[in-house]
């Protein structure tokens, strides 16, 4: 199937591992712990050097994965809106990508700044040969002294809420109407005042954007109001009836694609908005739109949990022929190529409000036709994943507030373990070292601990050089549960629909959580059998589309990543190069 540029031939689900079936509504909670690819636990295991296991987000910017595929065999490791900036959850399983976007996120420092470390298993036995070899003398001690810390006792807390906290990000193509919906949703129950709408409802007209007042609920900045597109990830909070939502609405402009990969990456769950008005879908869809990418980035980052919103349905007067029309082009690829199981489909108006906090009249046209869930029953029916909350601490730096000589003020995703106040703390990859002064939860609250899946805000005290810490950065402890820096990876990637093949010294941009660093494909090491991953051939001259192989990448400078055996969050990876997705994949092992 191809479409504006972009093809996928085979169906990611026959090389990325199936997610399990998400438990209906109401089910328990989902294992974080599957797989996203398959692979042979036997390929490469002679190699891969023992490590932790441990799960990431981004300056304005979650998922769940599924199981695997023949061939691929890991082993199995184990509201107030307020509208800020940041970055993404854990999920289970992973699924590869797609091709599309152009250069790096919009409003974070280029993430070439990032350096980050690997992780020791031990703290007695440290062999400098695991600590990068490039490092200075100074460098060297520090990361020595860091890994052999005297570790601190892992303290196991769980969540003692009655919700779950479900992270859920938005996406759709540019103009589905993500923000407008999700705001009017915010607005139905009761997240906004109604004087503040009223005020956006003023100020919209005024600027000739009457129908954006509800998108102004999370486009906060002049520029995203100026341009009518989302340009950052927005966050904001709100409550179902069983469930504590982190909501993540994401830019659908291509040239924002790096910002809805840092949103995608932090998310449990996804709703994919979808615009049902005639010629807009197929645009959407078909010809070069985002709506096919979004879906395929979403899997390839481990979201497993989809409900599609079929958008702006009131256009075409509540027509159920082009609702079916709609469910019949996005179910089949959603569940071949993309991989997705129980998908479902929800008809609504984001800007009239329909369907979206309360089922609509029995005299509603709408009511003719469909009888199911409204847009929030279905939010409620989401499960959130099982978290790592007894892993080594892993705080993924999303975005950087305040920073100072001798303070830093933060927001990020804790993908592992927990972190209270008085805490110290390493942030790598530059291995400087804090004490955690003050923590808040996502809804600005302080609070004395955070834990695994929750989006915290920091105040961290301590001695930093000026603009050296950016979002891609990871929060650590020392000892045992410290993570070293690396430059040179082993990787097993799928490639996607791309005209150019991947050659020894292919540059592009390396991406994983929040971090975004230029990198360049040092060496093909094999081509595999997506099916059942048995090596094709050792050192290939090229990947071209829809191959599966294994390849060595290194970064420009340090980065904070790990194995996906060890940590799944800081183990996915996205590789793209002039706007366009080149592959999607998994990190083997860390070489240095």
């Amino acid at each position: 199937m191809s479409s504006g540029g972009f093809t996928i031939g085979t169906k990611l689900s026959e090389f990325i591992p199936e997610e399990k079936n998400y438990p209906d509504e109401h089910d328990k909670t989902i294992s974080q712990d599957e797989e996203m690819f398959d692979m042979d636990e036997e390929a490469g295991a002679a190699d891969k050097p023992e490590q932790f296991t441990a799960p990431s987000t981004s300056a304005a910017q979650a998922r769940i994965d599924p199981g695997p595929p023949p061939g691929f065999d890991f082993p199995q490791r184990p509201s107030k809106p307020i509208v800020i900036s940041l970055t993404t959850p854990v999920p289970q399983e992973e699924k590869p990508v797609i091709p599309n976007i152009t250069n790096l996120r919009v409003s974070e420092p280029a993430r070439s700044d990032s350096k980050s470390p690997t992780r020791k298993k031990t703290g007695t036995n440290i062999q400098l040969g695991n600590i990068p070899a490039n490092s200075s003398s100074h460098r060297l001690s520090q990361l020595a002294a860091i890994t052999s810390t005297p570790s601190t006792p892992r303290r196991s807390r769980r969540r003692d809420e009655g919700k779950e906290l479900v992270n859920l990000v938005v996406v759709g193509h540019v103009d589905a109407g993500k923000s407008t919906l999700m705001g009017h949703l915010l607005c139905r129950l009761g997240c906004v005042d109604q004087r503040t709408i009223h005020k956006y409802k003023q100020e919209s007209a005024r600027s000739g954007k009457a129908s954006f007042a509800f998108a102004w609920v999370l486009d906060e900045t002049e520029e995203e109001r100026s341009r009518g597109v989302t340009m950052d990830i927005a966050k904001t909070t709100f409550e179902t009836n069983t469930k504590r939502v982190l909501l993540l609405d994401a830019p659908g402009h291509k040239d924002f694609i790096p910002n809805m990969i840092t949103g995608a990456s932090q998310a449990d769950a996804a709703i994919l908005v979808v615009n049902s008005t005639r010629g807009e879908f197929e645009t959407g869809f078909e010809n070069g739109g985002q709506t096919r990418e979004h879906a395929m980035l979403l899997r390839s980052l481990g979201v497993g949990q989809l409900v599609v919103a079929v958008n702006k349905l009131d256009t075409v007067d509540w027509s159920e022929d082009r609702f079916l029309e709609v469910q019949a082009v996005l179910k089949p690829f959603l569940a071949k190529q993309a991989g997705f199981s129980n998908v479902r489909f929800v008809p609504v108006s984001g800007l009239s409000g329909e369907n979206l906090s309360e089922r609509v009249p029995d005299d509603h046209p709408l009511r003719k036709w469909y009888s199911g869930e409204c847009l929030i029953e279905l939010i409620d029916t989401f499960s959130a994943p099982s978290r790592a909350c007894d892993g080594p601490l892993r705080i993924v730096i999303n975005d950087v507030f305040k920073a100072t000589t001798n303070q830093l003020s933060l927001s990020g995703k804790i993908e592992s373990g927990e972190v209270e106040m008085g805490d110290k703390v390493y942030i790598m990859p530059n291995a400087d070292a804090a004490v955690v002064k003050a923590c808040s939860n996502d809804d600005g609250g302080a609070v004395d601990t955070c834990i695994a899946g929750d989006q915290t805000l920091l105040t961290l005290n301590g001695l930093f050089e000026p603009d050296t810490i950016h979002a891609g950065h990871i929060i650590v402890r020392g000892g045992q549960d410290a993570l070293m820096p690396c430059k040179r990876f082993v990787a097993r990637i799928v490639v996607f629909d791309i005209v150019v093949p991947i050659m020894k010294g292919t540059r592009a941009e390396l991406y994983c959580h929040s971090l975004c660093e230029p990198c360049t494909v040092v060496k093909l090491i094999s081509a595999i059998n997506k099916a059942n991953g048995e090596v094709i051939k050792e050192r290939p001259r090229c990947l071209s589309k829809h191959m599966s192989g294994m390849v060595e990448i290194e970064t420009e400078r340090e980065v904070a990543i790990d194995s996906y055996t060890n940590c799944k969050a800081l183990g996915r990876i996205t590789i793209r190069a002039g706007g366009q997705t080149l592959a999607a994949g998994i990190v083997e092992r860390k070489l240095s």
